[in-house]
């Protein structure tokens, strides 16, 4: 007879999920930290959304052409046959918060960064759990609103040094009459060539025509590159919004290039859709993506006014920081002798210093080991407090890069830490 295994299979994360911890985390908390430093400096608000919102938010805003409804929502139903989704992205969760809470009549300027999931094939820069920071800019219906998005953008880009890896690409997608007349146009050409576009592309074309103009595919490619203008079929309103954002733009020197075939997966948008991109030839080069929405907070049972936003994704970011050095300073804290350890305990308790440098206190193993245990963590030094030291009310520090020690009074220690870590 075969034995039977008494080892358990080892547990494993969900496909397209990921853990954050170690130097992982530490970038991921420093984008966020910029971002909200610069949202509340620009007085925008904070918000946060469930992650559980009903079906309906989505399937009405987002529309049922478009790829995050058709295929990669992560929907169920519940003990109560209530139709919920995990949340697949921010705008329409906001739309919903602001008509919940009934201050539709307000000027709002919100921002907001949590876990969205999608269903998606796993691959770089693209998870089913992933991070988003975002903001809307609610109620304004004027060119300035998108121009001061697109500044809030700038502005968190180049705080992350990373501003210069990419490229603004900006069109219009006009309003909802120009946008019909471009879509009948670009369906009957797109007709003309249907054989030899994709199974994907093909697909596209019978829900939502604009789509096949963000084919990845080089044959789609080749045959869009021959299509039917949208800037060709924008009206005066459409037009004249347009020309004043370019010539925002220009007027804040922003860089920019028009890309006449970035559209919007999702129905809600039109007027001005811009993106930030990288330079590399790849399917997930975006890195941050936006425009206005004029039609959102109607589509699901709001009054009709206007929006403008974007949303950045943190994996993308972070894929553009490989080479940003953040700052992991670590100081250690022990005893010659286990009678002492509370006096350290209550040492490390009144400090106070700057809540970036990272206070451990080793509490267990021998002298010899404490040392090693500093040491496999990485610490750049540590305070060690022996009984002719606190005889003295003094403590030992040791520099682990230089290997000098000195005595510090116990008085000075948070002066000494400041000097040391923070001048």
């Amino acid at each position: 007879m075969e034995k039977k295994s008494n080892i358990l299979q080892k547990v494993k994360k969900v496909k397209g999920t990921r853990d954050l911890l170690g130097n992982e985390i530490i970038l991921h908390n420093h984008i966020i930290a910029k971002f909200q430093k610069l949202c509340n400096s620009l007085n925008f608000s904070q918000i946060s959304t469930p992650i559980l919102e009903y079906i309906q938010i989505f399937t009405k805003s987002l529309g049922l052409s478009s790829d995050i409804v058709s295929k990669e929502m992560y929907n169920f139903e519940d003990q109560g046959k209530e139709q919920l989704v995990l949340r697949p992205e921010g705008t329409a969760a906001i739309a919903r918060a602001i008509i919940t809470n009934s201050i539709e009549n307000d000027l709002n300027k919100f921002f907001y960064h949590g876990p969205m999931f999608r269903r998606e094939r796993p691959q770089s820069g693209r998870l089913r759990q992933f991070h988003q920071v975002g903001i809307e800019y609610v109620g304004a219906n004027n060119i300035l609103s998108d121009l001061e998005v697109i500044i809030v953008a700038e502005e968190f880009l180049k705080d992350l040094k990373i501003r210069k890896k990419l490229v603004l690409e900006i069109n219009s997608l006009g309003n909802e009459i120009s946008r019909k007349k471009y879509n009948e146009s670009l369906k009957n050409y797109l007709q003309e060539n249907f054989s030899h576009l994709s199974d994907l592309s093909k697909e596209r074309l019978k829900k939502n025509p604009l789509r096949v103009l963000d084919s990845k595919e080089e044959n789609d490619i080749k045959i869009v590159q021959n299509s039917p203008n949208i800037i060709d079929f924008l009206d005066y309103e459409s037009k004249s919004m347009f020309e004043d954002l370019i010539n925002g733009l220009e007027k804040l020197s922003i860089n920019y290039n028009i890309n006449r075939y970035l559209v919007r997966g999702l129905d809600y948008y039109n007027h001005s859709a811009f993106e930030y991109v990288t330079e590399e030839k790849k399917s997930q080069n975006t890195v941050l993506a936006g425009g206005r929405y004029n039609q959102l907070f109607a589509s699901i049972g709001g009054k009709d006014i206007s929006g403008v936003g974007w949303a950045a994704g943190v994996e993308r970011i972070e894929m553009q920081m490989n080479d940003l050095k953040t700052r992991d300073d670590k100081v250690c804290f022990f005893s010659t002798n286990k009678e002492l350890d509370l006096e350290v305990l209550k040492i490390i308790a009144d400090l106070k210093i700057n809540s970036s440098l990272k206070i451990h206190f080793i509490n267990s193993g021998n002298f010899k080991k404490k040392f090693s245990k500093a040491n496999k963590i990485g610490a750049t030094g540590s305070f060690i407090l022996g009984e002719d030291e606190w005889k003295l009310k003094k403590i030992t520090w040791k520099d682990f890069s230089t290997g000098v020690q000195e005595l510090v009074e116990l008085g000075n220690i948070d002066k000494f830490l400041n000097k040391k870590f923070f001048e």
